[in-house]
């Protein structure tokens, strides 16, 4: 190091710190503007076709919770509905079914080609 420099790098000098700091400050403000362009974006990342659906019943309260979630489901999207639950919670099914039998009388018969199974 000679003396005077004030670096240990002797490749930095100056002129190439200048052309540095500009060269950072300029992909960053690229990248900022690139990001505030894409958030203003609508994303499409939803399916539009439909979706099977599983849907674990259990109790404890899990079952009312499910049943509560399927009703504000679109459920044109969300179909075929498949429900499953232990081989003892007869309760859990009961309560699927009803509600299937509910959203079908809503419908109509003609409109829901495959709506739900029950396992």
């Amino acid at each position: 190091m000679e003396k005077g420099d004030g670096c240990c790098f002797p490749i930095v000098t100056m002129p190439n710190l200048i052309v540095i700091l500009i060269a950072i400050f300029v992909i960053f403000t690229i990248r900022i503007l690139f990001v505030i362009h894409q958030s203003r974006k609508p994303h499409y990342n939803l399916p539009l076709k439909a979706v099977n659906t599983l849907i674990v019943l259990g109790s404890g309260g899990h079952t009312a919770e499910m049943i509560n979630l399927i009703r504000v489901l679109q459920r044109d999207r969300f179909t075929p509905r498949v429900y499953e639950a232990a081989s003892t919670d007869n309760m859990s099914l009961q309560k699927a079914q009803v509600l299937e039998a509910s959203i079908v009388d809503q419908a109509g018969p003609d409109k829901l080609k495959e709506t739900a199974q029950f396992m």
